[in-house]
């Protein structure tokens, strides 16, 4: 029988240690071919946007889709609907707010566990949102840091990530009054905003850094120059076909003839054993995170698993 799973239920459910997990074999299932992944569609209106993605994962048994709406003037919404790939039952509809948070961060953590040197311990963070918070959590997860710096467009923001992650994490988490203050002499930098133009330019950048930029999932956004894109060495996307629709960064530096699409590889790829990540310790490395289907329905599926075993959730059908 289906359940139904609200906020509350996954919020119970689901940890950064279950995502960083599902997202993680999610990543190497895609690397070896196993699952399928269909990119990020909108059905565009003036008010807004209905968002569709889809994945099917054979290892796992499930497939699925995660809808969300973007409504001016509207509290996005988003569900995830999986089905038994062996029955085509439904398996489960789950409200995925919380969820999307989870499994964002998690691929965050590891392409940082992947492709950042194994002693990077200090964080620059640009936003401060509710997927910024994840991404910290999960950057906690995988490498001993030390401190944080942190900057937003309101510095009130600040304050109140500061409050709110610290009693986590204990670690020092400093506030920045500029983008280039709070990557400057860092290991790990996150972008994690809704930019129309770039927060980080080529000069802000230093040997040896990782980049996550999780912001750009529109051609109209960019939190990274073309310059900044022409100076990193390597550069890897959660789903290259993806990419190349939504990825602003990217498609941006492409236009200035700063960035050939040779030049991206997927995580899952190296996650798997395929290709190579970082190959030396002073190299640039950046990942572009879109957000694909793969995780959220690997992350749906290690929840429903869970909720099954403490008899959660509500039966339909």
């Amino acid at each position: 029988m289906a359940i139904y799973l609200n906020e509350s239920d996954v919020e119970h459910l689901a940890d950064m240690e279950l995502a960083l997990a599902a997202v993680e074999s999610s990543l190497v299932r895609q690397g070896q071919g196993t699952s399928s992944n269909v990119g990020r569609r909108r059905a565009q209106i003036n008010s807004g946007a209905l968002n569709l993605m889809g994945a099917a994962d054979e290892s796992l048994g499930v497939a699925g889709a995660k809808v969300y709406s973007t409504f001016k003037g509207a509290t996005a919404r988003f569900v995830v609907v999986l089905f038994d790939i062996r029955t085509g039952a439904l398996q489960a509809i789950i409200e995925a707010g919380r969820l999307g948070e989870l499994r964002t961060g998690a691929a965050t953590g590891v392409a940082a566990k992947y492709l950042a040197r194994e002693d990077s311990s200090v964080v620059g963070l640009i936003g401060t949102g509710r997927q910024a918070r994840t991404q910290l959590l999960a950057l906690h997860h995988v490498r001993p840091l030390s401190e944080v710096h942190v900057w937003s467009r309101t510095p009130s923001n600040v304050e109140t990530f500061v409050k709110t992650m610290h009693p986590q994490l204990a670690v020092s988490i400093h506030q920045a009054s500029t983008p280039t203050e709070a990557i400057r002499n860092t290991d790990l930098v996150v972008t994690a905003t809704s930019a129309v133009t770039p927060v980080i330019d080529a000069s802000d950048l230093a040997h040896g850094m990782h980049v996550t930029a999780m912001g750009s999932n529109n051609p109209r956004n960019t939190e990274l120059s073309p310059d900044t894109i022409q100076a990193v060495d390597r550069i890897f996307v959660d789903d290259l076909e993806g990419a190349h629709v939504e990825c602003g960064d990217l498609i941006s530096a492409a236009q200035a003839g700063k960035f050939q699409w040779g030049q991206a590889t997927e995580l899952g790829r190296v996650v798997a054993g395929e290709m190579e990540g970082r190959t030396e310790p002073d190299q640039i490395t950046l990942f572009e995170s879109q957000g694909i289907a793969l995780w959220d329905i690997a992350l749906g599926h290690a929840v429903v698993q869970q909720a099954k075993r403490e008899k959660c959730g509500t039966p339909i059908g």
